[in-house]
């Protein structure tokens, strides 16, 4: 996939990032200003009252005050003036001199000794000296604040190119993933069930990332199945109609001893057909449930008080009947089994289609096993078969409904995948758990508890 550069997110990354350094800046800037005009005049007048201190000895001296004016214009880059109380210039280091004072002015200086200007100019006056009659005074003007050095715009350039290529690094590490997000939910949306976004990262992007590549791998894997139940569907009616079609062909000739001896494979034959449709059909409406109410389907449930012993016995009867040539051993610990509060119906889908998943999966003789405990609130069935078993890597899918671990082998043993999602559907509608256990070649065994019914005078409840 062809990366572009991210250019909208780019420039709303860069322009966030420029005003925030903007932002610091000026708060910087402002600050500093603050405490430079704060602290200037309070600078401006111990400066100015430091040096007057020491050109008061040479107030007399003319030659040498002139000197020391020049050495602060020079070394201190002050600019000053003084004059007598009356006007006359005494030194001076600029070449216009400051004006003299007006009698007003100077009347106040008398009083307050210094005075000093807040705003430009900062220009300082103090007394000499510092206490008794006016004999001078020096009217200083302080250098002004360096100015900004004349590499600011190359520093201010270099700043906004760091940000510039940080922004494009942030952004890419954002938009690229993002873009490769967007090809790969266009592509699964177009129909390509491959796709997927390879995004490997450990943050929040990743996390999405593997979130959709896990609902992509579901919803493959979810249409797949449903196109092998299909294949499957077609395949299981079309044999045992097959059959009927050559039943009722035989039995057109003619012959009414083979039309009767046909009977009993007709029938045989629709009851399959009847099994598979009834199958399908239950599947789809616990999915329809699903849709309609989220977080599982539950199907409905027509309870009524079943004996647990009646139960047991009657999946006994039928696995006999429907597999002869497999032993079935039924075992009842613990004395009297409770009596349950469940659909009859649906309970005995759900026993039968264990029972039939432990004859169609272990060899003819082979034992299967039935057993039935009482517990402290309910009851518990374990079905055991010696069968082939079922591989580590397909435990985790087998309550999926389509799924089929023994693909190898679909046409010998029939079904589409369904009965073990539906008899667990069952069995967490009565309130109830199913575990599964197995081993490669060393049979399965699946396990049920079921909860007691309430006590008697307890209306029965439906779901």
């Amino acid at each position: 996939m062809k990366t572009r550069l991210p250019g909208r997110l780019l420039l709303r990354i860069y322009l966030v990032g420029l005003a925030q350094l903007l932002l610091i800046a000026f708060a910087f800037n402002l600050a500093r200003r603050y405490a430079e005009e704060g602290n200037r005049p309070r600078f401006s007048e111990r400066a100015a009252a430091y040096a007057v201190s020491s050109w008061t000895l040479f107030l007399d001296e003319p030659e040498k005050l002139r000197e020391v004016v020049d050495q602060a214009g020079q070394q201190l880059r002050m600019q000053v003036t003084i004059r007598t109380p009356d006007g006359q210039l005494l030194a001076s280091n600029i070449p216009s001199p400051h004006p003299p004072l007006s009698a007003e002015a100077l009347r106040r200086l008398e009083q307050e000794r210094m005075q000093s200007n807040p705003e430009p100019p900062h220009l300082v006056r103090v007394a000499i000296p510092k206490t008794g009659a006016i004999r001078a005074y020096a009217l200083i003007d302080l250098p002004k604040p360096p100015g900004p050095p004349p590499d600011l715009g190359i520093m201010l350039a270099v700043v906004l190119g760091c940000t510039a290529i940080t922004s494009i690094v942030f952004a890419r590490s954002l938009a690229v993933p993002l873009q490769k997000l967007a090809a790969a939910a266009r592509a699964f949306g177009a129909g390509t069930l491959s796709a997927r976004t390879g995004v490997r990262r450990r943050d929040e992007l990743g996390q999405v990332a593997e979130a959709f590549d896990e609902m992509a791998e579901r919803i493959t894997h979810l249409l797949r199945s449903q196109k092998e139940l299909l294949a499957n569907v077609s395949h299981e009616l079309r044999t045992p109609l097959s059959r009927i079609r050559v039943a009722l062909d035989l039995a057109n000739e003619g012959d009414a001893t083979l039309a009767r001896e046909s009977l009993a494979d007709i029938a045989e034959d629709l009851n399959e057909l009847e099994r598979l449709v009834s199958d399908v059909l239950t599947a789809a409406r616990l999915d329809l449930a699903t849709e309609q109410t989220p977080g599982g389907a539950t199907p409905p449930l027509r309870r009524e008080l079943v004996e647990a012993q009646t139960l047991v016995d009657k999946a006994a009867a039928r696995f006999r009947s429907t597999h002869p040539s497999h032993r079935l051993e039924v075992h009842v610990d613990g004395g009297t089994l409770p009596v349950l509060e469940a659909d009859p119906v649906l309970l005995r889908r759900a026993l039968d289609n264990l029972l039939d998943n432990a004859g169609k999966y272990s060899d003819p003789q082979k034992t299967v096993r039935l057993l039935a405990r009482p517990q402290e609130h309910g009851l518990q069935l374990e079905v055991r078969d010696e069968g082939i078993g079922i591989e580590a890597k397909d435990l985790p899918h087998l309550f999926t409904p389509f799924f089929r671990s023994d693909r190898s082998r679909a046409r010998k043993t029939g079904g589409v995948g369904l009965g073990l999602a539906l008899a667990r559907r069952i069995i967490v509608a009565h309130g109830g758990t199913l575990t599964l256990e197995s081993q490669p070649d060393q049979g399965t065994t699946v396990r049920i508890t079921l909860p007691a019914a309430p006590e008697t005078g307890q209306p029965l409840t439906g779901t």
